[in-house]
């Protein structure tokens, strides 16, 4: 089976999170993170170029400019800042989290293949929801908010995939908005993670629960 060049990309934006999910070094995830975005932003220009989408391109060149460099860069400021470059995780080893990612990704594919009335590649959205997955196991399963942050950028990324694979991409003012609300999100998780810091000299979220009255 030949594989495309839009299911290649996608597979290995997949393959970074699962690579995401057995690591515990908070730089090392934001490298991952910026590298699974640029890829996606490969996916979003093969799909222009195949199917004449003009708009696709100025959404890829947005894509690898804001979510590629700018959050990253926002991201590994943070982690200096906050001198936090490593995450204790919780709950799952980053072994069985690791092993956990690759078996939701082959469950994925064989759910969605077994569908049959997927409008675009059922690979490539096998992708997207095993970027979904992963990113709730950042999510679930790490300590610190920064980790979660990150799980959280993953699950978007998984969104936009599905999106542009299944529908050949998405209006130009939408993504734009998209991508906004992201970068929103993002800057006020930041500022929320500071204050964590300030008041609790910790970012350890699992911690907060402990609090009382």
């Amino acid at each position: 089976m030949s594989l495309s060049i839009v299911e290649i990309f996608a597979v290995a934006a997949a393959l970074c999170a699962v690579l995401m999910a057995g690591s515990l070094h908070v730089k090392r995830n934001i490298f991952f993170y910026m590298v699974q975005t640029v890829l996606l932003a490969v996916v979003t220009a093969e799909i222009a170029r195949t199917d004449g989408e003009l708009n696709l391109y100025l959404i890829a060149v947005a894509i690898a400019i804001l979510k590629g460099g700018c959050v990253p860069i926002f991201l590994r400021w943070m982690v200096k800042r906050l001198q936090s470059y490593s995450d204790p995780g919780m709950m799952l080893a980053p072994p069985l989290a690791m092993h956990a990612s690759l078996l939701l990704f082959a469950l994925s594919y064989l759910e969605l293949g077994s569908l049959g009335a997927l409008p675009g590649s059922a690979l490539a959205a096998s992708a997207a929801a095993s970027l979904l997955l992963t990113g709730l196991i950042l999510m679930l399963t790490r300590k610190t908010a920064l980790s979660q942050i990150i799980g959280f950028l993953v699950i978007e990324n998984g969104i936009y995939l599905f999106a542009v694979t299944q529908t050949s991409g998405m209006p130009l003012l939408v993504e734009m908005g998209v991508m906004l609300d992201v970068l929103v999100a993002v800057m006020v998780a930041g500022l929320i993670v500071f204050r964590i810091q300030q008041s609790f000299e910790h970012i350890d979220v699992t911690q907060l629960a402990e609090l009382r009255d």
